[in-house]
């Protein structure tokens, strides 16, 4: 009987630290031995720069030092890099030409090494006797490494210099959890959908949708839609109608096919006002446009087809006319779901996620102005296409397949007009990697901003504790603090149960 109460305490005191905000847990680094490209006479000293890097890294990055073996061979290395749980991988050399030594350092995706930033240092070594171990110049070469990579990898918050420098607000780097969801959750989207003066949170399930009021870091459910369909991928919730209610926007996709369905508030419940609308469906929030409905086609072979239009939720009520509007100045191939609208003074950029799910800045007219080294990864929510490439439905051929991709926001932090861009980067580790399938097991925020005509990393969050199905921005007013929602399972087991859906609050 004393042994089952303690173990009942001991079980309750788990559940009441895991609801609290608990600190994120740091990124985990599996640094490889330095390469020695210069003659033997430095060895020693290359191998205790290795040391003296990792060291430097630690109050950030928890780096697992990993022991030589002489392979270069990217499998051995990235199996290596998942045995340990490392979710990045930093690689690097150091060559000698007369007397100056250059140290390359490369920080990359365990899965993905070809996705990596590199720092290259450089120090002309004196001949000065080693202080401490180390010589001068690998110690200049250890400390500024060090500085660069973390200020690559997490940024300092500060975009520009002089006058013209501005702080990005930052989150302090806590987690909490609210209480668990019942059902898979697919889609969630934050707004105020009964003119209450109080956002809701909006939740998507395989087979319906509920609607949830917020008491502190836990949802409390406030409505279900009583005639929801099944097969939802994405939800919204904005006006796009201009009544000051926002709307319930969600899309199914089934049998190579994507329909859409729209709820609204009338003051006692809410009523469909648009069903099986034949387009993928999302809001975007234009600027001076304000908040507008888009669309695009879909296709049982290419899933997307054709560009993202602007719509008119009328057009879907009786008597509507079906016609689209001015398509969004967007490259060809772009999914309605992998772009966002930002804006930069009175102008609207757009910023999407192109080939091998890199970040591209584009003008108002479309133009390409920057891309970026680092990927995100999305979801684990697939979209597949019912026929194959010859258009019949021929398993053998196989279909094509999407990956629903993370939300990018445009969230103005500093009220000045020019909207930082903020995306949930999905991550796999340890146990999380089978051949041919990734788990996402965990996930961090990122944060860009506008510099000129690129986007620069402002801030990134410690690993939340778990991955990212969908998120959204709690942000109002703007630039005022603000929090990130992420719909997450918590694949742990906790008293018995397995795979409970939440909200975490990265705070």
């Amino acid at each position: 009987m004393k042994g089952r109460l303690l173990y009942l305490a001991a079980a309750a005191v788990m559940c009441l630290l895991a609801a609290g905000p608990t600190l994120g847990a740091r990124q985990t680094v599996a640094f490889f031995p330095l390469q020695n490209l210069s003659d033997n006479s430095i060895a020693a000293d290359v191998s205790l720069l290795g040391k003296s890097i990792g060291e430097r890294l630690q109050d950030r990055l928890d780096v697992q030092i990993v022991a030589a073996d002489g392979s270069q061979d990217p499998a051995r290395i990235r199996m290596k890099a998942r045995s340990l749980g490392a979710t990045y991988i930093l690689s690097g050399a150091v060559s000698r030409i007369g007397r100056t030594l250059t140290l390359d350092l490369t920080l990359a995706a365990a899965e993905d090494p070809g996705k990596g930033r590199t720092v290259v240092v450089s120090a002309v070594d004196d001949g000065s006797p080693a202080a401490a171990g180390l010589r001068p110049a690998f110690n200049r070469m250890s400390i500024e490494a060090a500085a660069r990579l973390k200020y690559l990898f997490f940024g300092d918050e500060v975009i520009g210099e002089g006058k013209e420098s501005r702080k990005i607000p930052r989150l302090d780097g806590t987690v909490a959890r609210s209480r668990n969801v019942p059902g898979e959750i697919v889609s969630i989207a934050l707004g105020d959908t009964d003119r209450d003066g109080k956002m809701e949170i909006v939740a998507a399930y395989r087979d319906g949708i509920t609607l949830h009021s917020v008491d502190g870091d836990d949802l409390v459910e406030k409505a279900r839609i009583p005639d929801a369909d099944e097969g939802y991928v994405h939800v919204d919730a904005a006006d796009t109608n201009r009544n000051g209610i926002a709307e319930i926007i969600a899309v199914r996709y089934a049998a190579g096919k994507a329909l859409a369905d729209v709820w609204e508030f009338d003051g006692k419940r809410y009523g469909r006002i648009a069903r099986d609308v034949p387009y993928f469906l999302r809001a975007i929030d234009l600027g001076k446009e304000g908040i507008v409905l888009a669309g695009q086609e879909s296709d049982p072979v290419t899933i997307f087809k054709g560009p993202v239009y602007r719509l008119s939720l009328s057009q879907f009520t009786p008597g509507g006319k079906r016609e689209t509007g001015a398509p969004l100045p967007l490259p060809v191939e772009t999914w309605i779901y992998s772009f966002a609208a930002v804006r930069n003074g009175e102008s609207v950029r757009f910023v999407t996620l192109a080939d091998r799910d890199r970040l591209v800045l584009l003008d108002e007219n479309g133009k390409k102005l920057w891309e970026s080294i680092d990927a995100v990864s999305g979801t684990e929510t697939a979209l597949d296409a019912l026929l194959g490439p010859s258009g019949r439905l021929d398993p053998a051929q196989g279909t094509k397949r999407l990956f629903m991709p993370n939300r990018l926001f445009a969230v103005d932090l500093l009220g000045d007009k020019t909207d930082e861009v903020v995306v949930l980067n999905n991550l796999v580790t340890a146990g999380g990697f089978f051949e041919n399938i990734r788990v996402f097991s965990n996930s961090e925020a990122l944060c860009f901003t506008q510099d000129g005509d690129s986007l620069r990393l402002a801030w990134r969050t410690p690993q939340t504790g778990g991955s990212s199905r969908d998120a959204f921005v709690d942000a109002t007013p703007r630039g005022s603090r603000f929090r990130i929602g992420v719909a997450s399972i918590d694949k742990g087991k906790i008293l018995g149960k397995f795979g409970e859906w939440r909200v975490l609050w990265l705070k």
